[in-house]
């Protein structure tokens, strides 16, 4: 389902859908959220990232394992460590979350508690959706954009 979409995007000017991450990058990416004391990336976001190395559309991102930058626009991806050392300074709500993206006022995020992938409101921290795997939340998200 995400190819299906990625396959309609590809042609958009306005979308951002970087080369695959290595396995060089997600190793990477996976030592330096633990030596930041972040929680890992998980595998539903990994296999996304072999695919994309991040994603950024009509005000939707998923991060990137390192800050992709898109010549046409210039425009900069968020890596996603950058991103989680922030959001875990953030607040204590976070400490078993992992952030995986955002857009308009939704932050995107892997519970490790629940082990659901879910999206929350930005300002209250409320849970507006949640799914069972990455997959089905880039769709969900992505597809009533399109």
């Amino acid at each position: 389902m995400i190819e299906d979409i990625l396959k309609k995007l590809e042609d958009d000017d306005g979308a951002m859908i970087p080369r695959p991450a290595s396995s060089k990058d997600l190793a990477l990416c996976q030592k330096d959220m633990a030596e930041t004391e972040l929680p890992p990336v998980p595998q539903g976001y990994i296999d996304f990232l072999r695919g994309v190395n991040g994603f950024a559309w009509n005000g939707i991102e998923f991060y990137s394992t390192d800050q992709v930058t898109d010549p046409e626009t210039n425009y900069t991806l968020n890596d996603i460590v950058s991103a989680n050392e922030a959001f875990a300074d953030y607040s204590d709500d976070f400490k078993d979350m992992v952030l995986l993206g955002r857009a308009d006022e939704d932050l995107f995020v892997y519970n490790i508690a629940n082990k659901k992938y879910e999206v929350l409101d930005f300002t209250a921290h409320d849970v507006m959706e949640d799914f069972d795997t990455f997959d089905a939340m880039f769709v969900g998200v992505v597809s009533p954009r399109l």
